[in-house]
């Protein structure tokens, strides 16, 4: 039996490494699936949810229950970092199905995700191209974690808008509010 011990040790590690280079598959619920009155409530509740939500989907459309669970094969590293997602065809707010979520965590997820629903129905392409030139005068450290984070380049300005949402600067809520995108109020939130 010794022969065959090195053989099988290799054969394990080549699984092992296969099953890390192939990924996992992550699976994403429409976000109101089984808390629906919690993300209801949080969108009305909280400040800046309800001020986005008010404008863009008063409602609440995004947050339906209707939309098919999908899956997503990833690394294992990507997926901590992959609380939910927003798919353009569905128009809704996806979470993780294996994740919990804490009230603030949801709270990120939602404007996250909700940011996403405002870039690809709410702006313009000539409102893009200006916010991407007001984040090339005043480049956000988000930026590149979204560059180390996503692989797809056609995915960082959608991502850079959503992260700047959400980790929103005093120059980048003026610049929105210029743009139109948000109402004054939203300077409360500086």
């Amino acid at each position: 039996m010794a022969p065959y011990g090195p053989v099988r040790g290799k054969i394990v590690v080549f699984i092992l490494l296969a099953l890390s280079l192939c990924g996992c598959a992550t699976t994403y619920v429409p976000i109101s699936w089984y808390s629906g009155d919690k993300v209801r409530g949080l969108s009305r509740s909280d400040l800046t949810l309800a001020i986005l939500f008010n404008r863009y989907d008063p409602e609440r459309k995004t947050l339906a229950v209707s939309g098919e669970s999908f899956d997503e094969v990833m690394m294992p590293s990507e997926v901590k970092h992959h609380l939910g997602a927003y798919r353009k065809d569905t128009k809704l707010i996806y979470r993780n199905l294996y994740l919990e979520y804490n009230d603030r965590d949801l709270r990120d997820l939602m404007v996250h995700e909700f940011s996403h629903h405002i870039w690809y129905t709410a702006m313009s392409e000539a409102q893009r191209e200006e916010w991407g030139l007001h984040l090339g005068r005043n480049p956000s450290p988000l930026q590149g974690m979204v560059r180390n984070i996503y692989r797809n380049p056609a995915d960082f300005d959608s991502e850079d808008f959503a992260f700047t949402v959400e980790y929103a600067r005093p120059a980048d809520i003026r610049k929105l509010a210029q743009m139109k995108q948000l109402h004054t109020e939203c300077l409360l939130l500086s």
